[in-house]
């Protein structure tokens, strides 16, 4: 990130130059003037790279940057990833090769070690802060750690233009990207962090979203409301779930709370009040929110939010903001097909499940997806008692071997239909193999001692 702005600041990038937080921070100017004073020969060329993709606004101008720097490889080689790529990455393919000559003729290691004091101070500004409004998240949804094998990060770079926001989700990584800011936007990290844990979500249950689908045509009416949203449900489900939560969390009591909801309901965020309304039940039961979450949603009575989205003014405009449109979680199409039969398998749709299970099998050849797939299928042989084709796919599963919870289970569920089925030397044998596993779970770990346990008693009894 550091070698990716100071090269576009070498290049022409002077947006903000003129703000006072410059002078705050004053890093973005030295480095500019270190840089200037340097004999770079990749400057030329860097400097017409720069021109002629430069964007209409400086905030995706610098936008398309960032994007780069998150997805490349770190230095000295900052390569791209084979394969499909962002659509704003798509055209800086050729900076790859620019970036790395820059970084070694302008010696930018050390420009970057003698800045560390100034990026650590900057960054203990926000971490207190951050920290506890992250824990608030955490506590409202009940949620312990987020998510297994994803990532949230925040980076704070001072070589931006100040009061920048800028979220991006690439497969299983979550990242905010803050400049310095004259007003403070934990509030804003603390909605990229909600968005992180609930997009998920809305892909689990991305059918029950669909049935609420007929009240897109009222944020298709909001003359404020950014595109992003207009063009996909999920998402602005999400965010209005989110400003939902905010609401909640707000201090300042039951009028200010209202007034927060009513202005994000005449901005088009027209679920809102509808969750509001919704979440003071899911405080008063015990369930953490991701298990909760297809019973909020089947709660949203699409009728009742018709007739009150009736009475909506929209605001017909709102003042510029520096925070960048939301953007959808990129996955994979096969990983979208498991998480939506994953939360089809969860409300007992059994028929449904399956024929999503099957599409991901199409869909990919990534032998980790498609073992997900035979175990979802598998689960689903148990709950209609086909127990031979049970043991075929549960057997796929630990074949294929998609990660090491899901593995262990595989183990677990063999091992239980061997003792079910009388045979338990084998069931003794698939307990071990799950019990062997690093990176087995807890529960699975219990559940296979606990099956040990059975097993042996069995096995007195045939002798």
């Amino acid at each position: 990130m550091f070698t990716t702005l100071a090269a576009i600041n070498a290049a022409g990038y002077d947006a903000g130059m003129d703000s006072p937080l410059n002078q705050r921070y004053k890093v973005r100017g030295q480095i500019r003037d270190q840089l200037a004073s340097r004999k770079i020969p990749s400057l030329g060329d860097l400097k017409e790279f720069y021109r002629s993709h430069k964007k209409p606004s400086s905030s995706a101008d610098l936008g398309q940057y960032i994007s780069f720097a998150l997805i490349a490889t770190d230095a000295p080689a900052f390569q791209l990833p084979a394969g499909e790529l962002p659509p704003d990455v798509e055209p800086l393919r050729g900076f790859s090769e620019l970036l790395a000559r820059f970084y070694k003729e302008a010696n930018l290691e050390d420009l970057w070690n003698r800045a560390q004091p100034a990026y650590s101070a900057a960054i203990a500004e926000y971490q207190d802060p951050v920290i506890n409004s992250l824990f608030e998240a955490n506590g409202y949804l009940r949620n312990p750690s987020g998510y297994l094998g994803r990532r949230f990060q925040i980076y704070l770079d001072l070589l931006g233009a100040p009061d920048q926001v800028q979220v991006r989700s690439y497969r299983d990584d979550y990242f905010v990207v803050i400049t310095p800011t004259s007003t403070p936007v934990v509030d804003e990290i603390r909605d990229a962090y909600l968005a992180y844990l609930l997009d998920p979500l809305s892909f689990k249950y991305s059918e029950i979203i669909k049935q609420k689908k007929a009240l897109q045509k009222f944020a298709e009416d909001a003359p404020a409301l950014d595109l992003a949203y207009k063009d996909d449900f999920s998402l602005l489900v999400t965010k209005c779930l989110i400003k939902a939560i905010d609401s909640r969390l707000m201090h300042g009591g039951t009028e200010k709370r209202q007034a927060f909801v009513n202005e994000a309901m005449r901005e088009g965020f027209v679920l809102t009040a509808a969750f509001a309304d919704l979440l003071p039940n899911y405080e008063k039961q015990p369930d953490a929110f991701r298990m909760y979450y297809p019973d909020l949603l089947a709660a949203v009575d699409v009728h009742k939010e018709e007739k009150r989205l009736k009475n909506v003014g929209f605001v017909q405009s709102l003042p510029p903001k520096v925070i960048a449109p939301a953007t959808k979680m990129q996955i994979e199409p096969a990983e979208e097909s498991l998480e939506s039969a994953e939360g089809l398998y969860e409300q007992a749709d059994y028929e449904n499940a399956r024929k999503m299970f099957k599409k991901a099998l199409e869909q990919t050849a990534d032998r980790s997806m498609q073992g997900r797939a035979f175990y979802g299928l598998a689960r689903i042989a148990v709950r209609e008692n086909k127990k031979d084709e049970a043991v075929e796919l549960f057997e796929r599963t630990a074949e294929y071997n998609p990660n090491p919870p899901i593995t262990a289970w595989a183990h677990v569920y063999l091992g239980r239909l061997a003792l079910a089925g009388g045979n338990a030397d084998r069931a003794t044998a698939q307990f071990k193999a799950a019990l062997a596993i690093d990176g087995a779970s807890a529960m699975a770990r219990e559940a296979a001692e606990k099956g040990l346990q059975g097993s042996f008693s069995s096995g007195d009894k045939q002798q």
